[in-house]
């Protein structure tokens, strides 16, 4: 509605972008129940529609996508009325807040045999202007739900169709079975996670200069399983190195705040004598090296520890 667009340009774009708003909009609050608008966003290239609602979910906004789609199809005409606020009970199921409009001329923009909303935007003359609409992305967002879209999206759809086709040799499947694939490889990596979580981690320990020393090295494990079971190995007066052989090797340290350690003074100086990368917090420090003997880069922990 009228203040509630946010960074509109005076453009042919933006008068499509405006236009398959009010029409996806209203298609879409047919479908959801209770449904509002929050706030827009117009760009020339992608604009953002943020609204409230309980529950949205893809399959809801596919309808209302489909509809708004055959609407432009259908090329019905954009009309723009002027009227005083004694008259917006002519508009049926306008969509207006009469509070946010200063004076008394309201602008009602009439999208044929579909929808009035009260704007001050510019919009098309017909809904066949706006070529056609896809929806990008839905969000959660602070209040409710983002939802990105473009109009006159040929290249777009195009380049989706191109990922989609790709993501069929990849899978070896079909068009209609890659969802369902990708939910069983989802659930096969996660019964593999589960798997590496269940194996005993070990965490050696020994005494360095009054303090605990816990460490271990390890064949490609999990990051977070490393950093759980390290945290699991905190104890008072503790540091711990974790080395992961990975690609690049992973080195995770951890250092209790009672043992007067930094774990980001001890991964700076890693990484100065193994060309490392990385950083972190005086209690998690991260970085990864090319050092491929294991062994010295924890003999150079213990050093550091020590002095």
């Amino acid at each position: 509605m009228e203040d509630e667009l946010e960074g509109v340009k005076e453009s042919k774009k933006i008068s499509m972008m405006h236009t398959g708003e009010h029409i996806f909009f209203k298609c879409l609050e047919k479908q959801v129940k209770g449904l509002k608008l929050d706030k827009i966003k117009l760009d020339e290239t992608e604009s953002s529609l943020f609204v409230l609602a309980e529950a949205l979910d893809w399959e809801i906004v596919f309808k209302a996508e489909a509809e708004a789609n055959k609407i432009i199809k259908e090329a019905r005409k954009v009309t723009t009325h002027k009227a005083t606020k004694a008259d917006i009970d002519k508009f049926p199921g306008l969509r207006i807040k009469t509070e946010r409009i200063e004076g008394d001329k309201v602008r009602v923009i009439e999208i044929e045999n579909h929808d009035f909303s009260a704007c001050s935007g510019k919009h098309c003359a017909t809904t066949e202007e706006v070529k056609n609409l896809l929806i990008t992305k839905l969000r959660k967002s602070q209040n409710g739900y983002e939802i990105r879209f473009r109009v006159d999206a040929e290249k777009e759809l195009f380049k989706m169709a191109r990922t989609e086709r790709l993501t069929e040799e990849l899978l070896g499947t079909e068009q209609e079975k890659i969802i369902p694939t990708i939910n069983n490889l989802k659930h096969e990596i996660e019964q593999c996670r589960n798997a590496l979580k269940a194996q005993k981690i070990e965490a050696k320990r020994e005494n360095i200069s009054g303090l605990f020393f816990v460490w271990n090295i390890f064949e490609a494990v999990d990051k977070k399983i490393l950093i759980e079971k390290g945290n699991e190995s905190m104890k008072e007066k503790t540091v711990l190195c974790f080395i992961n052989k990975t690609e690049p090797i992973q080195v995770i340290v951890m250092a209790s705040e009672d043992s007067g350690k930094d774990a980001s003074a001890i991964i700076k100086k890693i990484n100065k004598k193994f060309g490392g990368k990385g950083g972190g917090k005086s209690n998690f420090a991260m970085c990864s090296v090319e050092e491929k003997n294991t062994e010295k880069v924890i003999s150079a922990v213990k050093k550091v520890i020590s002095e």
